[in-house]
């Protein structure tokens, strides 16, 4: 053993909670994934319906959800919510914070679920080491203005049916990855009451709106399960490009610095 331990033989390296995670696969080579699995604390576990982030609270960490739901909310001044981005596991909470200390939003956890953080000073320096880092990171807060800028379109120029299915047809392509296909299923644990701060409308607007699209054969829902079984004929009701989500591989060499 002792010759062993002279030569430098180790014990594997065990596999990190973010291991395997969507946010890790956003960072293209090996070491850039060791170095923010390095940098990442240990995970917490969260209850449901809790508060992650207060809205305006002032934070030093990045979270990336690895199981469950969450959300980013904003509140008006007599307490009603707009739900303005879901979190879905491998979505990081709060990009914001990398540059802004206290980000405009509250972040609550809708399901039971574990986080784990980045603190922000370790995160902007392995930003500054490694280029792909400092890349991924600006790709990621680009993919999440595009989603920002589609919300905002269903919810100023689409109907209640457009925007339900809009929803629908997003969270089946990220969750599944699926693009084209003709059925999709995915669970979907957010309330009647979540689904219309989402969709800036009321519970009762959302039954009615749900009953429409499973009337006519493009929803079908059982417990917490949603099946689009007629995807295209979803999209088309919904207007729906998956484009601005982009899933596919982006080429962030035109971020890197030019070289002579």
């Amino acid at each position: 053993m002792l010759e062993e331990v002279q030569r430098g033989t180790s014990r594997p390296r065990p596999p990190s909670a973010l291991a395997g995670t969507r946010f890790l696969s956003a960072f293209r080579t090996d070491e850039e994934q060791q170095a923010l699995e390095a940098a990442a604390l240990p995970v917490r576990t969260l209850r449901p319906n809790t508060d992650l982030l207060r809205e305006g609270e002032a934070t030093d960490q990045l979270h990336i959800l690895i199981e469950g739901w969450g959300c980013r909310y904003k509140t008006t001044r007599d307490g009603s919510r707009q739900i303005v981005a879901l979190v879905v596991p491998g979505d990081m909470a709060n990009l914001d914070s990398l540059l802004f200390g206290r980000p405009d939003f509250g972040v609550r956890i809708l399901t039971a679920a574990k986080t784990v953080a980045i603190p922000c000073d370790a995160a902007l320096a392995l930003a500054e080491r490694h280029a792909g880092i400092g890349r991924a990171f600006t790709r990621l807060a680009l993919g999440e203005n595009a989603v920002l800028s589609q919300w905002a379109l269903c919810l100023g120029r689409k109907s209640a049916q457009q925007r339900l299915a809009h929803l629908f047809c997003e969270l089946g392509r990220r969750l599944t990855g699926e693009n084209a296909s003709d059925d999709v299923s995915f669970d979907l644990p957010l309330t009647q009451e979540q689904l219309a701060d989402t969709l800036g409308l009321t519970s009762v607007h959302v039954n009615r709106t749900l009953q429409q699209l499973r009337g006519e054969g493009l929803v079908e829902t059982a417990n917490r399960t949603i099946t689009l079984p007629d995807v295209p004929r979803l999209r088309d009701l919904a207007e729906f490009d998956p484009a601005y989500l982009h899933c596919g591989t982006v080429d962030t060499s035109a971020l890197s610095p030019a070289t002579t």
